[in-house]
């Protein structure tokens, strides 16, 4: 293995280290001695790759969001209607065990911890813009109805979302997520599809977990 891609497998390693122990203790109690521990390397291992322990959860959340893009990609191959991607996409974040799925956890730091004002901005941003263009899509397929919003709709779906995740975490460490995701969908769509694309959907969770 070459220097380089040692140093790529460490940092990989730390980086589902980190969404494991912030999913389990949150940002504020998580310690770099922590995420050490559970890679299996050492202080000065994980100061080469990051500056600080804000850049490691910095790093957790990109490599999340390139976790999402790669799945809304796939689900728009798999799916005709941008829709049924868009309802997909919000059964991201369910319960997982303990370390088991990157992505989850690093959504779970992020509701479980009020980031940096920047970082949940930008995180909340990147998911407006990719709810907009899925919105986008859809109307130019005529499965949205006349006068939508389109930007004004994305973000109130992502600040549901959202909400709903940051609830069931409170209430029930996302045992319920799904429900009140589906909930949710049915709530919204209605309001902002066709009728005739609304019967195509299918609002409950996927069979398949990603």
């Amino acid at each position: 293995m070459s220097p380089g891609d040692q140093a790529r497998g460490t940092r990989e390693v730390l980086l589902t280290a980190a969404a494991a122990v912030f999913a389990r203790d949150g940002y504020v109690r998580a310690t770099v001695e922590d995420v050490c521990r559970r890679a299996g390397v050492t202080k000065g291992a994980l100061y080469g790759h990051f500056d600080s322990k804000h850049a490691l959860a910095t790093a957790v959340l990109d490599r999340q969001a390139t976790v999402w893009r790669r799945r809304r990609d796939h689900l728009l191959r798999v799916h005709a209607s941008p829709l049924q991607v868009l309802v997909d996409l919000g059964y991201s974040v369910r319960r997982e065990p303990d370390g088991a799925h990157p992505a989850s956890s690093a959504h779970r730091m992020l509701f479980q911890y009020p980031m940096c004002d920047e970082l949940a901005e930008r995180e909340v941003e990147r998911w407006t813009g990719a709810v907009h263009g899925l919105l986008r899509a859809a109307a130019a397929r005529r499965e949205l109805r006349d006068g939508v919003d389109q930007r004004r709709c994305a973000e109130g779906m992502v600040t549901s979302l959202v909400g709903v995740h940051i609830a069931s975490m409170a209430m029930d460490d996302f045992q319920d997520v799904s429900r009140r995701v589906a909930q949710l969908w049915r709530t919204w769509l209605p309001a902002v599809a066709t009728p005739g694309a609304c019967a195509a959907l299918r609002l409950e969770p996927p069979e398949v977990r990603w």
